[in-house]
């Protein structure tokens, strides 16, 4: 009896319990890499028409003043030129950030709260959370600002 037991315990010692997914994957590659590939073009797709149907896109607001530099999957930079005294109409900006290339004066009317002047620094840069406001340049030199916006 103990000669059975010893070769049944050598014999479990050699099996290995993973041999059997090791032959044959749980996954076929090929399905795995489509499925992925499928999956990003959809969510591009639909960042891109959520962008372009937005009726407070700064772009479409402010086609003057907001060029596109660089759009992918993942961020878009705007190169932003406010002159002296000229409105931006109110529109919305995603959470991102803000780069100063000249000093100016910005009045600021986030929706549901008071103006507020900023004065903006070159070589200086601001965090912001997603925002709908109006900005007008206030000051005598032009705003310069490149502002890149995260898509997620």
């Amino acid at each position: 009896m103990t000669d059975l037991l010893k070769v049944t315990a050598d014999s479990a010692s050699q099996y290995d319990a993973n041999s059997a997914f090791k032959k044959r994957p749980i996954v076929n590659r090929n399905r795995l890499i489509m499925t992925t590939a499928a999956t990003a073009l959809v969510v591009t797709a639909l960042v891109g028409v959520r962008a372009q149907d937005d009726a407070l896109d700064p772009v479409k607001v402010a086609p003057n003043t907001h060029k596109i530099a660089l759009e992918n999957a993942f961020v878009r930079i705007l190169d932003v030129h406010i002159p002296p005294g000229s409105i931006e109409p109110r529109h919305r900006h995603p959470h991102g950030l803000s780069v100063y290339f000249t000093d100016w004066d910005a009045e600021v009317t986030v929706d549901g709260k008071p103006a507020q002047v900023n004065q903006r620094k070159a070589g200086t840069f601001a965090w912001s959370d997603a925002v709908v406001h109006v900005v007008r340049n206030v000051g005598k030199t032009e705003g310069h600002v490149l502002r890149i916006e995260l898509k997620q």
